[in-house]
């Protein structure tokens, strides 16, 4: 199974949320300066988030499914978006850019969850092999 074998909707999708983890991890790197402890915070936790998000992409770690299942919605993954996004918004360029498309992205799909007409790719709704439902045993 390739990298954009799933349907035809998921491979937007997937590049989406791949660019939106991209652009967590550069305004992460790129919130380090001035530094200062709560910068340095702030980072480290926006690059770490960022990962997760491209990490989730490729496959779904139980832990993920566990603690941050909220990540397989449209709602709460838009949600997410939208806080990080807010985080990320600074007087520089680079910041401005990435939290604006970071929170018009979590805005899409705040909006997405409300339509039924269209489904949430496998990786967001938990059919993925590897993705274990948590407090279920195999």
């Amino acid at each position: 199974m390739g990298f954009f074998d799933y349907d035809s909707i998921a491979s937007p999708f997937r590049i989406v949320n791949m660019v939106a983890g991209a652009l967590m991890i550069l305004g992460g790197i790129s919130s380090f300066f001035p530094l200062s402890f709560r910068s340095i915070i702030l980072a480290l936790y926006t690059i770490l988030f960022g990962s997760l998000v491209i990490m989730s992409e490729f496959s779904i770690p139980s832990s993920v499914a566990r603690y941050a299942s909220f990540l397989m919605s449209f709602i709460g993954r838009g949600m997410f978006y939208i806080f990080i996004g807010a985080l990320i918004i600074a007087p520089n360029a680079l910041r401005v850019v990435g939290g604006s498309v970071i929170m018009l992205v979590g805005a899409i799909f705040v909006v997405l969850e409300f339509m039924p007409s269209i489904e949430p790719p496998t990786n967001m709704r938990g059919d993925e092999p590897g993705y274990e439902v948590p407090g279920e045993t195999v």
